[in-house]
């Protein structure tokens, strides 16, 4: 796969047909705008909510309009100060299969400017869908094992860039099967000690998309409890929720919310999830629509045109 077919990728794509369910606490009209302190989502915790944003697309890359537009995407991730806070990297669905000296001067660029950069891996539902792990197998030991050898890569190619952790995309959200009750979290704590056996400071994200139940939170240092659209965000969000985020470290919990058409929506997006006590954020107007030919959207593929006024929302 070419390093710059963005829209044919698999990251967060793939989860389109599990749309978490999301939106308001209770009493909330659907659809209604909420006003809350900036503060609010981690008063308690002493963390400050920050922007954290799949970067899919190709360093160089320059978005279409407003702020994205300005010039290149990679570069704008650190601006304005204090830009954000987390990124995600992804040459081609992971690390690809050499290094990148784009990448590796966007990683370092990027890490130097205060923003952590971590590398994608695909987790695969430890195969729990049906997919085959990179090097064969369907069981969780080839998934880990083919997970394993991604984060390999990426240390390999841009440990020496600044890389600052691994986000596992495709996670689950039981803790694991009628026969084996810890099975599912079991693996992803293999990987979670396999990155930080790399680097004792990595983060490790899981992204199941939805919220997972609680013994997930010593699996990661945070997790992805929603990834949907705004529409679901405001209308769906108590659905299935678990309990534990209401209470956890905000560093815990990260949303991402995509069809987000407007600044309107898009400052009752980041109130609402300060409210759900999410550390970290991400709103943006690009949409999951599929590109003729392709099997899946990609709404992570620019950033929004209120880049600006995002940062400066969250922060």
């Amino acid at each position: 796969m070419s390093s710059r077919s963005h829209t044919d990728r698999r990251p967060g794509a793939a989860r389109r047909s599990r749309l978490c369910a999301a939106a308001v606490s209770a009493g909330l009209a659907a659809g209604a705008l909420v006003s809350l302190p900036v503060g609010h989502a981690s008063a308690a915790a002493g963390f400050e909510q920050r922007v954290a944003v799949p970067a899919y697309f190709y360093p160089g890359d320059s978005g279409d309009s407003g702020d994205s537009g300005a010039g290149n995407l990679w570069a704008q991730l650190s601006t304005p100060a204090p830009g954000a806070g987390l990124a995600v990297a992804n040459p081609g669905s992971g690390p690809g299969d050499s290094e990148d000296g784009n990448y590796a001067n966007a990683i370092r660029t990027a890490h130097n400017a205060g923003t952590k950069v971590i590398g994608y891996v695909d987790s695969g539902y430890l195969g729990t869908k049906g997919g085959a792990a990179p090097d064969g197998g369907m069981s969780i030991d080839d998934w880990v094992e083919g997970a394993e050898r991604n984060v390999d890569k990426w240390y390999s190619y841009y440990g020496g860039s600044g890389l600052d952790g691994i986000f596992f995309d495709d996670g689950l959200t039981a803790c694991g099967t009628p026969s084996d009750a810890n099975a599912f979290v079991d693996a992803y704590k293999r990987l979670q000690s396999y990155v930080k056996g790399k680097d004792a400071d990595a983060k490790v994200v899981i992204n199941p998309g939805a919220s997972p139940e609680q013994c997930y939170t010593g699996a990661a240092d945070t997790l992805v409890t929603f990834e949907g659209t705004y529409d679901d965000y405001v209308n769906h969000y108590g659905d299935d929720r678990e309990s534990w985020e209401a209470s956890a470290d905000p560093s815990k919990i990260w949303h991402l919310i995509h069809t987000t058409g407007s600044q309107t929506r898009m400052r009752n997006a980041i109130a609402l999830s300060k409210q759900r006590n999410a550390g970290y954020v991400y709103a943006t107007d690009d949409d999951n629509s599929r590109p003729s030919g392709q099997d899946w959207g990609n709404p992570w593929d620019t950033l929004p045109s209120y880049w600006s006024a995002e940062v400066n929302t969250v922060n």
